[in-house]
């Protein structure tokens, strides 16, 4: 592979690792904003399989695929897939919100994450694409039109949202450090055909019989297609090793989002209706519902209980939590390469297909 052009995907078995995969291979076009490699290489604690027709398209545009089995929390497993890397993007991560202390969410969160900066360090990679969340924002304050200068919270509602602060931080602060540029992608809720976890736990749960809708109905929820999220983090790798913009951008966060804030359970909806589920008429308004929220959160600490919602269900779907992606359109050219209704229409074709 002398003299190519590497880009190294950690964590490009998951939902959004995949689709970036697909667009840096050219497989479904190229933007004129994306960087071009020719060699593309996954790393990821469970095996790559690639489609026939996504291997038969990646050929055809020339581009050569690897892959290897990588743990993050093992800083030689990482040193040795990003050798040689132009630009390496960093999505690797455990998205667990419950209350029981789980210390994997640290090892690979925080640790990985630090693996992960310091092997490109180490090896001489110029460029760091790192994915965080919307959810570092997250507080008891709701969030409309929020934006960048949004602080963290003082106190995480949750061992997940306080292993993604520290490992944003630990990005943004070693941009510029031992050679390497970094910048930070922060998606909003990401839905799209393959998505293993909200759409189809939701629909579970709902199945079995949820008694009511949690919050009032009126609560906004930001929600963004994948391959939104993916057109998000190839502009920002663009603008990244572009040395015109390189230091506007380097050590920044950028939300990623598409202008669509429903209710999270009117978003549900379409889908639930699409397997003959009915959504429950009743609601439980806030108040009520952050009692329910606290006394489980009692019943945990009290009784080591796990506890199926607390402040962080609470926060997030029963009132606005929305956010203004103007900075990543002013800096990165960032616009939603898929429409709401288009990603509706892709997004149930898929779930029609499911089995629950």
């Amino acid at each position: 592979m002398a003299g190519s052009k590497k880009a190294v995907v950690i964590g490009g078995a998951g939902f959004v690792g995949r689709r970036l995969i697909t667009l840096l291979s050219g497989a479904d076009g190229v933007h004129p904003g994306w960087p071009r490699f020719d060699h593309l290489h996954v790393a990821d604690v469970t095996p790559f399989v690639e489609r026939a027709e996504a291997k038969a398209a990646r050929e055809r545009a020339g581009v050569t695929l690897t892959s290897s089995l990588v743990d993050v929390t093992r800083r030689e497993d990482v040193e040795a897939a990003v050798e040689g890397a132009h630009t390496v993007f960093h999505l690797a991560s455990i998205v667990d919100v419950d209350l029981t202390p789980n210390p994997r969410i640290t090892a690979v969160n925080v640790e990985g994450t630090k693996h992960v900066v310091r092997a490109c360090q180490a090896k001489g990679v110029p460029f760091l694409v790192y994915t965080s969340t919307e959810d570092v924002v997250l507080s008891e304050r709701p969030v409309s039109f929020g934006d960048e200068s949004l602080p963290y919270p003082s106190r995480p509602l949750c061992d997940y949202v306080g292993t993604k602060v520290e490992a944003e931080r630990f990005v943004r602060e070693n941009d510029g450090k031992d050679g390497l540029r970094t910048v930070v992608i922060r998606p909003v809720h990401v839905y799209g055909p393959e998505d293993p976890h909200a759409i189809v736990q939701s629909l579970a749960e709902l199945k079995k019989g949820l008694p009511f809708v949690l919050g009032d109905g009126k609560a906004r929820f930001d929600i963004v297609y994948v391959d939104n999220v993916a057109h998000g983090h190839l502009l920002a790798a663009k603008r990244l090793e572009d040395p015109a913009s390189r230091d506007r951008v380097g050590g920044q966060a950028y939300f990623i989002g598409e202008d669509n804030a429903p209710n999270y359970f009117e978003f549900i909806r379409p889908y639930a209706e699409a397997h003959g589920i009915r959504l429950p008429r009743l609601k439980l308004p806030f108040g009520p519902l952050s009692v329910v929220a606290r006394g489980m959160e009692l019943a945990h600490r009290a009784l080591g209980l796990r506890v199926p919602f607390h402040r962080f269900h609470l926060y997030i779907l029963a009132q606005d939590f929305f956010f203004s992606h103007e900075k990543a359109a002013r800096e990165l050219g960032y616009a939603p390469l898929v429409p709401p209704d288009e990603a509706l229409r892709r997004t149930l074709a898929w779930v029609e297909t499911l089995r629950l």
